[in-house]
């Protein structure tokens, strides 16, 4: 009875080491899964970051190139003389390379790195929207970043008072342009698309030969030998 009793408290603590050890690998594969999860959230944070930096570095390269242009136009007089294009740009001018910039942030990134811009970079980017939006460059891209950035900042655009006002309003008029000239081009290739599939399904029915319609085969008895004759 002693042994047993001793093997009893043996398969107990063995028992119970076992539990132990299951309940100490849950909680570090629970560790494991919040682990990577964490991670993934701080590089998207630092991310969004690097992309709202990028933008803001864009837009004062951009006003910067603005006043260079203007200085040299001013020196040359009727700026007959050609200007060397700005290798910080890509060769680009100021509104085109502040598109490019937007274009090569991700989706997923574009709406958070605009939540960390301040007042003045978000007129300046207003500012280069608009100009984009009058040449009709980047009319999906250029709405959707005007049209969030409005919502996420509009107590500060609000507070800004008359400063805000004029270019809002512009940016709106532009906005609502651009997206009906854009539906109204959906809809003509779409109008135009059903046209042309009419158009070759007619065609192809012009030349289409109609299957017999009596079920009798025409082929039967030719060829068959003597069960012709």
């Amino acid at each position: 009875q002693m042994f047993d009793k001793v093997d009893g408290r043996q398969n107990e603590e063995s028992t119970s080491g076992i539990l132990a050890t299951k309940g100490g690998d849950q909680e570090e594969g629970a560790d494991d899964e919040q682990q990577p999860q964490s991670e993934a959230a701080v590089r998207r944070s630092v991310l969004s970051v690097a992309a709202g930096d990028r933008i803001m570095e864009a837009l004062e390269l951009a006003d910067q190139e603005q006043r260079d242009a203007a200085a040299f136009k001013k020196q040359t007089g009727n700026g007959q003389q050609n200007r060397m294009p700005n290798p910080l740009l890509l060769g680009m001018e100021p509104s085109l390379y502040v598109l490019w910039v937007l274009r090569t942030i991700k989706s997923a990134e574009l709406e958070q790195s605009l939540l960390i811009l301040s007042l003045r970079h978000m007129e300046r980017l207003v500012y280069y929207l608009i100009l984009l939006l009058k040449a009709g460059r980047g009319v999906e891209l250029c709405s959707r970043v005007g049209i969030f950035m409005i919502k996420a900042h509009q107590k500060q655009i609000v507070a800004a008072g008359s400063n805000m006002a004029v270019p809002v309003r512009e940016l709106r008029r532009l906005v609502r342009l651009r997206l009906g000239e854009a539906r109204d081009s959906v809809g003509f290739n779409l109008a135009a698309m059903r046209m042309i599939s009419k158009v070759a399904q007619e065609r192809k029915m012009a030349f289409h030969v109609p299957e017999n319609e009596n079920e009798t085969d025409i082929w039967a008895g030719m060829g068959l030998g003597s069960d012709v004759a």
